[in-house]
């Protein structure tokens, strides 16, 4: 897989999206806070136009800068690290967190003393503290109509299909973990193979779990180890267009990996739901409060009917832009 160095702990691949000043404080935490682990640390630059590229050769020249001449998308991008990577363990993560003093050294120290470990994930925490979902079951049929309802508000205070912190704070089995930092054993992505290109956003890491637990490897989660991500709040008139990516993935996921009454099973509902959402939307788009947001429904839940009855991969080509 590519030219590789000699072998150190950890491998960070970091993708960079016009995000300067966060992947700063970012690198800085990561070479402050490691004391034991060796690591080396690679940013692949997404074509930004901020001066990314050059604030990290200019302040970290340690660090392996890959510049990108165009955009790619989070698959492709951390692809082309794991194929150079030397670490014995790769850690994927987002460029827009901080990471604790020792953290890194505690992911080696748990991935080094068990051995069954294919994958390890970490709590992830807004910067106030409090939670993002860190870790779930796989995607199921009821999980994944509860979604397209926006049922799952309902369930588990709102975080439904994710779960809640542990109380016990001891490690555990999971079937997947959050991938704004999510370490992979080199042993056992080289088992399965790289991420999976042909999913353009949202379920790359579950889909990379999911090869791991189905080839015997186990995912864990440590619940006592948390990183901080600066994750954008969704506004009303994003929602639509995240719901439609969310449903794509949903599709791609339950084709490879389940079978077909099941498949069937999750194109009916969505096509059903998201006729209702469009039909209950249509009216709304007369009054100019709601128009944008009404027009943005329709589009969204039109494509993801369409793509409920035909290929998944239909509106591909606007997923470009992705980081």
């Amino acid at each position: 897989m590519g030219n590789r160095p000699m072998a150190v702990d950890i491998s960070v691949s970091i993708i960079n999206t016009d995000n300067r000043d966060l992947l700063r404080e970012c690198l800085r935490s990561i070479f402050e806070g490691t004391q034991h682990a060796s690591l080396e640390v690679f940013v692949v630059d997404n074509a930004s136009r901020d001066g990314s590229a050059e604030m990290v050769s200019q302040e970290f020249p340690g660090v392996r800068l890959i510049r990108n001449e165009r955009r790619l998308r989070f698959c492709a991008n951390h692809n082309r690290v794991l194929r150079m990577a030397g670490g014995r363990h790769i850690l994927i993560l987002n460029e827009d967190t901080i990471i604790p003093p020792g953290t890194f050294d505690r992911v080696v120290a748990f991935m080094d003393a068990e051995k069954d470990a294919g994958a390890v994930g970490l709590t992830i925490r807004n910067p106030d503290g409090s939670l993002q979902y860190s870790y779930a079951r796989f995607p199921s049929l009821l999980s994944t109509t509860l979604l397209a309802l926006s049922a799952n508000r309902w369930f588990q205070d709102g975080h439904y299909p994710f779960h809640r912190l542990p109380p016990d704070g001891h490690p555990r089995e999971v079937d997947w973990t959050n991938g704004a930092c999510l370490a992979v054993r080199r042993e056992a992505f080289e088992e399965v193979g790289l991420l999976d290109e042909g999913l353009l956003i949202y379920g790359e890491e579950t889909d990379w779990c999911y090869r791991l637990r189905k080839a015997g490897w186990k995912v864990y989660y440590l619940p006592d180890v948390s990183i901080y991500h600066y994750q954008g709040k969704s506004t009303s008139q994003e929602r639509p267009r995240r719901r439609f990516r969310i449903n794509r993935s949903a599709i791609y996921f339950f084709r490879k990996h389940y079978r077909w009454p099941n498949i069937l099973a999750l194109r009916a509902m969505l096509f059903a739901t998201s006729l209702a959402r469009l039909l209950l939307w249509a009216p709304i788009g007369v009054w100019r409060r709601h128009r944008r947001r009404a027009r943005l429904e329709m589009i969204y839940n039109w494509r993801t009917i369409m793509i409920s009855l035909l290929r998944d991969d239909m509106f591909d080509h606007e997923l470009v832009e992705i980081g």
